[in-house]
């Protein structure tokens, strides 16, 4: 769908009614630029993003993708993959890393939190899905592709310790390994 099209079709989910008032708002937090910011970075190095928007097209709202809608219109991108069914989008595999530190505290995790949240890596973009922290671990949930699980873990360390966080990989599972449950 064209970008134009999408925008004419359905309103934004978050900052305001219109699109004018949406990606400037969006933009305005930190966190959302830094995303759009790498994923204008996808568009340049793949000439399209990995997953499409999905949107509600009776409620015509956007469901997930702001921030490529965001970097779209900053890269003058005007094609988008757009999918109106969770059912249409590619089921995600996921993995499990267990991350040590040398203490856990409330505050790691939150920063662990953003700066692990979503980001890209060679694999494509990773998502996720939760931090369980224990007494000098935390572990987390990634969408991660088969065969790309050394180049998400790298990230991870990678990721953290540009935020001044000093973790170590203890393990990282499939989940879809009998042995990960």
């Amino acid at each position: 769908m064209t970008l134009a099209e999408v925008l004419a079709t359905y309103r934004p989910s978050v900052g305001g009614d219109t699109w004018k008032s949406a990606i400037p708002d969006l933009l305005a937090d930190p966190d959302s630029a830094q995303c759009v910011e790498l994923l204008r970075s996808e568009l340049v190095v793949n000439g399209g993003f990995a997953q499409p928007i999905l949107v509600d097209p009776e409620a015509r709202e956007i469901l997930d993708g702001m921030h490529r809608i965001a970097a779209a219109l900053r890269n003058r991108h005007d094609w988008l993959k757009v999918a109106d069914s969770p059912s249409d989008l590619p089921d995600p595999r996921r993995v499990q890393a267990t991350l040590g530190t040398s203490a856990v505290t409330s505050t790691l995790v939150d920063r662990l939190a953003r700066v692990l949240r979503s980001f890209p890596f060679p694999g494509g973009w990773t998502n996720c899905d939760g931090l369980f922290p224990g007494d000098v671990t935390v572990t987390g949930w990634w969408q991660c592709p088969e065969g790309f699980d050394a180049e998400l873990a790298a990230e991870l360390i990678a990721r953290a310790a540009a935020a001044g966080i000093k973790l170590v990989l203890l393990s990282l599972t499939p989940l879809d390994d009998p042995t990960a449950l």
